[in-house]
């Protein structure tokens, strides 16, 4: 195993973010680690709060960078070499191009159960990386607990 990639979900339980390290320790691999800004979400959450797109995505972008640092501080403190991105557009479309271009051998995302329309989506969008992503997938459940 040469390269993880750590898909970064806003709100998780990081537990995947410390298992992806161990792994990439363990195997001496490469972790690249990926928050995505989907754009029908900054849509969605600027319509509900009454806010405009440009300020909710400067908001999402900001605690994506927020995880990414310190996912790469994490990873320097472990040794483990890493690189982080932070993209906006369809986090599926987002993971393949990522997997094909950095030959990704595994992907590691976090899963939290959560109720409403967010679990739905969340719920929806693991249905798709599980049937449209080329690799491997480890899924941390509920904080791995």
């Amino acid at each position: 195993m040469d390269n993880i990639l750590l898909f970064v979900i806003s709100g998780e339980k990081r537990s995947s973010w410390e298992r992806a390290i161990e792994l990439s320790k363990q195997f001496d691999a490469a972790l690249f680690a990926l928050y995505t800004i989907d754009d029908e979400q900054v849509k969605r959450i600027a319509n509900l709060r009454g806010r405009d797109e440009i300020d909710v995505s400067i908001e999402m972008e900001e605690e994506g960078w927020k995880y990414l640092y310190h996912i790469e501080d994490m990873a320097i403190n472990n040794e483990v070499k890493s690189a982080i991105f932070l993209e906006e557009g369809s986090p599926i479309n987002l993971l393949k191009k990522h997997i094909k271009d950095k030959d990704i051998d595994l992907l590691v995302f976090d899963y939290q159960k959560s109720s409403g329309g967010k679990g739905s989506k969340t719920e929806r969008m693991i249905r798709q990386i599980i049937e449209y992503v080329p690799c491997p997938i480890l899924i941390e459940k509920d904080g791995g607990k």
